[in-house]
Formats: structure tokens, sequence, C-alpha cells
């Protein structure tokens, strides 16, 4: 069964889902970032405790301060010890839609 993780990553916090039957997504404890080093062995402790095969990360494409997110996002994920399928996922207006 295909394991997929989303994170949501923040500059205080790093929003966590799962999903272990594409189609239910349960939310997990948000990770706190204290800083990046700390946020990205969290997150690599995340992934592995639930064997994730496919990571999907949210970026803000659009609005004033896309750009210098997508690159801070960007950044933080290539901390990661992850090596295994990785999507970034458009979620300009996703709070609004919420």
């Amino acid at each position: 069964m295909l394991k997929i993780a989303s994170l949501d990553i923040g500059l205080k916090r790093i929003g966590c889902a799962i999903c272990f039957d594409e189609k239910t997504v349960i939310p997990q404890t948000a990770i706190l970032r204290k800083n990046r080093n700390q946020a990205a062995r969290d997150v690599d402790t995340f992934l592995k405790a639930y064997e994730i095969d496919t990571l999907v990360v949210g970026l803000p494409k659009g609005g004033a301060s896309s750009d210098e997110m997508q690159r801070r996002i960007e950044h933080f994920i290539s901390l990661l010890e992850y090596d295994k399928t990785l999507f970034y996922q458009d979620e300009y207006g996703s709070s609004l839609e919420a």
C-alpha cells in the first residue's frame, strides 16, 4: 500500500498529514520550528517512522512573496534525507478555499 505524507512548510511550524489508502488524509501534530536543521531532523524522523513512499509539499505560487517562499521551501526540502518520490503542489488560495 502506498504511504503518502504532505507538508505545509511555514516559518514557525510545519503542518503534516498522512494518507495510507489514497482516500483519507489524517492530520498529524505540527512540527514546531526552532531552526531549519532541527525541523529537518524532525521531519526526517516523521517520514521514517511512517515509512513514507511519496511526499507532497505545498508551494504558495502566486502572491507577492511566492518566489521567496518557494526558494525557502525548496532549500528546506534539500536538507531532508528523503530520497523517494517528491511532488510540489500549488497551494495558492487554499486558505481562502478552506
